[in-house]
């Protein structure tokens, strides 16, 4: 269950929230440990456990929601009502209870809502300028992929209800995860990593610890995680370049 529950979270990893919980260290990363590839060899084994993820505790107040008719938010013209406010802000919480962070501030909630809803409706506008689009097929498709990693329609019911997802609700977050993994592909350079690069980042870990495995067996994984960074960062300069020149108002 841990196993196809974390496969199942992945798609939900959407990094416009990344963005608006202010991943500002990603420009001047620092390994928190080791590359250690047995550990990565052996991961597949710990997730195996029977232990059930336990569901997460997401209540959401009456005053943490807006009319769903409501414009809270007009983006370069555009209104943003407030169905999509309620689901952002359920994916915000989601996120940091997620992630073992604080998510009990509502106004925090709120800012981090509301930069969200921006950076998501800017890139879906610079997107459809760009001829990037996803269509009904392709988040049914995402859905079925979804669905198959799990043996049955009970383990995947489970999976749901643990995550507080209702499977519409699910859509709605799926759209927006294809949406910006293909702007990301087709929108966004990303120089490669270079050998310096991985050379100096082993080394960093070398300094903070002395029991690391030889360059050879973790340069894969020392070139997968600075090449995910890169993403990262380039894609948060991008946003930030959008949000420079749009017009936004806030209406709540």
């Amino acid at each position: 269950m841990k196993k196809t529950l974390q496969l199942f979270l992945g798609l939900l990893l959407t990094t416009t929230v990344l963005v608006a919980c202010g991943n500002e260290s990603a420009e001047e990363e620092t390994p928190e440990e080791e590359p250690n590839q047995e550990a990565t060899d052996n991961e597949d084994t710990s997730n195996d456990s029977s232990e059930e993820t336990p569901a997460l505790d997401l209540d959401v107040s009456d005053d943490e929601t807006v009319a769903d008719d409501q414009v809270v938010l007009e983006v370069n013209g555009e209104e943003v009502l407030g169905d999509a406010y309620n689901t952002a802000y359920v994916d915000t919480k989601r996120y940091l209870l997620q992630n073992n962070q604080d998510a009990s501030d509502k106004d925090m909630l709120k800012e981090q809502t509301l930069q969200t809803l921006q950076s998501n409706t800017l890139v879906k506008q610079d997107a459809k300028e760009q001829g990037i689009t996803i269509t009904d097929d392709d988040v049914a498709a995402a859905l079925e992929e979804t669905k198959s990693q799990f043996e049955t329609e009970e383990a995947y019911q489970q999976a749901l209800n643990q995550l507080a997802y209702t499977e519409e609700s699910f859509k709605v977050s799926l759209q927006t995860q294809l949406l910006q993994q293909q702007y990301l592909e087709d929108a966004i350079e990303v120089e490669s990593v270079t050998d310096e690069e991985v050379e100096e980042y082993y080394n960093l870990v070398k300094e903070q610890s002395d029991d690391v495995p030889p360059l050879e067996d973790v340069k894969e994984q020392i070139v997968a995680q600075l090449e995910q960074t890169k993403v990262q960062q380039a894609f948060q300069a991008k946003v930030t370049s959008l949000m420079e020149e749009a017009e936004i108002n806030e209406n709540i």
